[in-house]
């Protein structure tokens, strides 16, 4: 992925950060809120900048039940009323996903905002890994336009797969996890598609955090493959500042104000996010010098004749 182009900018003033606040509090306040992986990490993170920002009622999805009931109470102690509804689910699996946003639809009605956040790093259990990240993605995501799709008697809405920033160079100890973080920005990329917001009214949005510091982060060293690996990849680690799930649900909720569908937001180093672009393959061409290929060496009556193939006149091998 490619960076766009930024401009330096100076901060924000008091005023114009209210201002910012009151735009933000315009597309979340009032609204229902569903967000997977909620207990913990960054989705407990989000869970709280949402109900900051005056959201009507917020329903968290988690493998971690007593967590996830704990959180339930606490809240409803702190605000006086139910504002956050707990429901245990496996992301992975289809057929209790969808019984959890059946209860999730007659808690709240309609559904405004998915955060699709669940996730694992596990190395030894890779299956795992594709089975959460892969297929816990697509379950949520394609529940998520299928109850706010407007063709479907919904109001529309918005839709965020949370992915992973990250340099390949850096993450090779992570092959499968790293594998399973682009999934989702193909996911993404294709369900954001005109035709699909068109007939659903769902935007779709993909966030990319930078390193972070949760439980998944800080105990990744011990989920590799092989233990010699460790020590290489704490060293790559150390390579980086780390930012809170804070600063990454704060820019989520800028990014909500601004963010169109298909685009793809950056959040690391506890700076503004920024967005990036997916560069279309044709722009990447490997040409070779005057478009010729060296193909082989002939010998015709006893004198070398090297044969050559032109690509660029025909679709096909146009050989002199």
């Amino acid at each position: 992925m490619d960076s766009t182009p930024t401009l330096c900018r100076r901060r924000s003033s008091a005023s114009e950060r209210a201002k910012e606040i009151e735009a933000i509090n315009s597309i979340i306040s009032g609204k229902n809120v569903l967000i997977t992986g909620g207990a913990a990490g960054l989705g407990h993170a989000f869970l709280n900048h949402f109900l900051k920002h005056g959201t009507n009622k917020v329903i968290i999805l988690d493998i971690d039940i007593e967590t996830g009931k704990r959180i339930e109470l606490g809240i409803e102690k702190s605000c006086g009323e139910k504002k956050v509804h707990f429901i245990h689910a496996d992301v992975s699996n289809h057929k209790r996903m969808t019984e959890a946003f059946e209860e999730a639809s007659s808690l709240v009605g309609n559904i405004d905002i998915v955060i699709n956040n669940a996730g694992v790093l596990d190395e030894r259990r890779w299956e795992k890994e594709i089975a959460v990240n892969i297929g816990g993605m697509i379950n949520t995501a394609m529940l998520a336009i299928k109850y706010m799709s407007k063709d479907a008697g919904g109001q529309g809405g918005i839709l965020v797969n949370v992915s992973q920033h990250m340099n390949i160079r850096n993450t090779a100890q992570l092959p499968v996890y790293t594998a399973t973080k682009h999934a989702v920005i193909g996911l993404s990329e294709s369900l954001s598609d005109p035709c699909y917001y068109e007939k659903t009214g769902v935007t779709v949005i993909t966030l990319c955090p930078g390193l972070t510091e949760t439980a998944l982060t800080i105990d990744s060293p011990n989920k590799l493959l092989s233990r010699v690996m460790k020590a290489d990849f704490v060293k790559n680690l150390e390579q980086f500042s780390i930012q809170t799930p804070y600063v990454v649900a704060q820019g989520l909720m800028t990014i909500l104000r601004i963010g169109e569908s298909g685009s793809i937001w950056v959040i690391e180093n506890g700076s503004a996010p920024y967005e990036v672009y997916v560069p279309n393959p044709q722009a990447l061409r490997r040409h070779y010098k005057n478009n010729f290929s060296h193909v082989e060496i002939k010998v015709v009556k006893g004198r070398p004749i090297r044969e050559v193939c032109d690509n660029s006149r025909t679709g096909l091998m146009s050989c002199a």
